[in-house]
């Protein structure tokens, strides 16, 4: 049942049609997931960094003062100047801040920058990471002289990280190259400095044991292993770096290792000797796990950091090590709004107070500054705002007989849940409905379709009652009513795809897991609300995993694909009959015929259909094919993964004459995606090659044609803001 054709056909790469980006949509203008932590000044101003958000979507220096007001000192603009700070920033007597960022700068690795009390940047150093490093995801320390120096993750001679010094000048010079053998590899901490110029720090991997190492840097440029880690039960992986007490002692975390390989705090002599001063005690303990940072002491030598996850509610902790190695947690976090795995550490005021962040939750749901008191009483010194006009639209759009533009994002809005909007032939941007996370659901990562009346409907993959994604509709007024909350058992769970509606009001959808044996469900949810399971995927044969949605015919028979099963666990086309009965269609082997469709299928006049995989095909980089009547297959085309495009995840869209036309998420020119067109004959003309820049880039939704032939998607990255656009390619 399997034919190949039309795949030797070169496509034409000359594009010929025209992109204008319908809308744009905006990254938090203040900044947004501040994975480093924060410094304080004696007024109490804290400052930091955040990974993305800004006028670019690249990351902000920020300031807030003590009444919790912000201030973005700079925005990174994701080229030269920087992009994506992961380290908080240090402070010099006149108020100037320095810091690194993991990307931008000439070469795309990263830079040195000093931002001064006007908001002027200097990029000190761009990193080319030949021989010079890359990837700087820890900050800088600096001498009495203003120099600078840390580390870069990745990059140097031998690709393992180095640690570096930037002068006064600009100049920077590799002290250690990393070879990735005894003396370790990928520092992702910075550095201390000793008043003998010194310098200290680990590294995540390397080492005799092959997980890790602290390590001397020594004034003459001599490294030196002081301790290797070995998993059990010392400790493994030091994301974090040291600190050092007055007898030269060194303290840190462990990520990884120790008695139940859910991190260690230990404590470095200067013989050499580690002792584990704590170790967590397992993967679903109360007492947190994966202590990612670093610590903080206080004069009584108490230490105090912070787990990434664990905790009463698993979203990580703050806790308190005492001299005699006394754990107490000091704070639990709750997830959601109330903020989740703390990335960074805690930095110690007075009064035993203590600050730090979370790069998640918050009221925006893109991270926070929180205050602790001695009492463990927590205070949101400052919360991030989220993508208000949404973010991420992985669906596409449809329209209405006015032009307006109907869709949905995955994320942003006021509750960073996700949006449905509207898009009017200007270009403006109303949102419709912005989602809250809780029983109105979370996450529409499918599109909507719109009844006569102007209602929209569509499905969420998360939220709702149980937690498992809900069946809703948004009226003409932007009210939304929930017409159906999936429990995550045999009604169905994880709603990927949208629904399909019936001349009686009736929808049809699928779930992509749940059912009698958790592959996923057709269902039919009627005008009252009641939801009946068509029918329940079992795997083998008849498929598993229904990601995408479903198409009707006049006869009520509905028509999908799933994802796996089958019988080479590579796929299915299948129908569903309207007594419910299922019958497979064609089942993909996950070769030449292509593999694993997440879209749906179209079907012309003569009930042939069409269809799209990511995966498989003669390079391996996903088909569009044919299926006819008869259950045979046809590829129509197969993509090379280069200029043509690769991994087409959406479906296509046909026009009279039967031209196919869609979107290929990878490949192109900039290896960030197409919009492509193939003829009857399977000739494939690239119609747009995304950039990744202010054209969007990564369409993982599909195309829909209007009667001038004009196509209108969706990228769920890149424009002006790096949150995605709204896009229209014109003949």
């Amino acid at each position: 049942m399997l034919a190949l054709a039309a795949t030797a056909i070169a496509p034409a790469l000359a594009q010929t049609e025209a992109e204008v980006v319908l809308h744009n949509f905006a990254g938090p203008p203040k900044g947004a997931y501040p994975y480093a932590g924060v410094i304080r000044d004696s007024a109490g101003n804290l400052y930091g960094t955040t990974n993305s958000g800004g006028a670019a979507n690249a990351g902000v220096v920020y300031r807030v003062d003590a009444a919790g007001h912000q201030t973005v000192l700079y925005s990174f603009t994701g080229g030269a100047d920087g992009a994506s700070p992961q380290a908080s920033v240090i402070r010099d007597s006149s108020g100037n801040l320095y810091g690194t960022t993991v990307g931008g700068g000439t070469a795309g690795s990263g830079v040195v920058f000093k931002l001064d009390t006007t908001g002027r940047e200097s990029v000190l150093h761009s990193f080319t990471g030949y021989p010079d490093g890359a990837g700087p995801t820890a900050g800088a320390v600096l001498d009495s002289v203003g120099n600078l120096y840390g580390t870069t993750s990745e990059g140097g001679l031998a690709g393992a990280g180095v640690v570096y010094k930037v002068d006064t000048s600009g100049h920077e010079t590799v002290l250690h190259s990393f070879t990735g053998g005894a003396d370790g590899r990928e520092p992702y901490a910075g550095v201390i400095l000793d008043s003998a110029g010194n310098l200290y720090g680990t590294t995540v991997g390397g080492g005799v044991g092959s997980a890790g190492v602290v390590y001397k840097l020594d004034s003459a440029g001599v490294c030196t292993t002081l301790y290797s880690f070995s998993n059990f039960p010392d400790g493994a992986n030091p994301y974090g770096g040291v600190i050092q007490d007055a007898s030269g002692n060194l303290y840190g975390t462990t990520h990884g290792g120790g008695t139940a390989d859910s991190g260690t705090v230990y404590e470095l002599d200067t013989s050499g000797h580690e002792t584990v001063l704590y170790s967590f005690r397992s993967l679903s303990g109360a007492d947190g796990y994966y202590p990612n940072a670093g610590l903080s002491r206080d004069s009584a030598g108490n230490l105090y950091g912070t787990a990434l996850a664990g905790g009463t509610a698993g979203a990580g902790a703050v806790y308190k090590l005492d001299p005699a190695g006394q754990e107490t947690v000091l704070y639990n976090f709750p997830g959601g709004s109330g903020g989740a795995s703390p990335y960074a550490g805690v930095i110690l005021a007075s009064a035993g107070t203590l600050y730090g962040t979370t790069p998640t939750g918050g009221t925006g749901n893109v991270g926070q500054i929180f205050k602790l008191d001695a009492a463990g009483h927590e205070t949101v010194a400052y919360s991030f705002a989220g993508y208000t006009d949404g973010a991420e639209p992985y669906a596409g759009v449809i329209g209405d007989s006015a032009g307006n533009l109907y869709g949905t994002t995955s994320g942003g809005g006021a509750s960073a849940a996700g949006t449905v909007y509207k898009v009017d032939t200007a270009g403006h941007e109303t949102v419709l409905y912005s989602f809250t996370g809780g029983t109105d659901g979370s996450s529409p990562v499918a599109g909507v379709i719109r009844d006569s009346a102007g209602n929209l409907y569509g499905t969420t993959i998360g939220g709702g009652a149980a937690g498992w994604g809900v069946v809703y509709t948004v009226d003409t007024t932007g009210h939304q009513t929930v017409l159906y909350s999936f429990t995550g058992g045999l009604d169905g769970a994880r709603p990927d795809a949208g629904v399909v509606r019936d001349a009686a009001g009736n929808l049809y959808g699928t779930a992509s897991q749940g059912g009698s044996a958790n592959a996923g469900v057709v269902y039919k949810l009627d005008t009252a609300g009641h939801q009946t399971v068509l029918y329940s995927f079992t795997g083998y044969p008849d498929g598993a995993y229904p990601n995408a949605g479903l198409i009707r015919d006049t006869a009520g028979n509905l028509f999908g694909t799933t994802t796996g099963g089958g019988k080479q666990d590579a796929g299915t086309v299948f129908e569903v009959d309207s007594a419910s009965q299922e019958m497979i269609l064609y089942s993909f082997t996950g070769g030449a015929d292509g593999g694993e469709p997440a879209s749906g299928v179209i079907r012309d006049s003569a009930g042939n259909f069409y269809g799209t995989t990511p995966h498989g095909g003669t390079p391996g980089a996903g088909v569009v094919y044919k299926l006819d009547t008869t259950g045979h297959e046809t590829v129509l085309y197969s993509f090379t993964g280069g200029a043509d495009g690769g991994n087409p995840s959406a479906g296509v869209t046909r026009d009279s004459p039967g031209n196919l036309y869609g979107t290929a998420y990878y490949g192109g020119a900039a290896n960030v995606g197409i919009v492509y067109k193939l003829d009857t004959t399977g000739q494939q003309t690239v119609l747009h090659s995304f950039t990744g820049g202010a054209d969007g880039g990564f369409p993982l939704a599909g195309v829909i044609r209007d009667a001038a032939g004009n196509l209108y998607g969706t990228a769920i990255d890149g424009g002006k803001k790096y949150a995605g656009v709204l896009f229209k390619i014109k003949p």
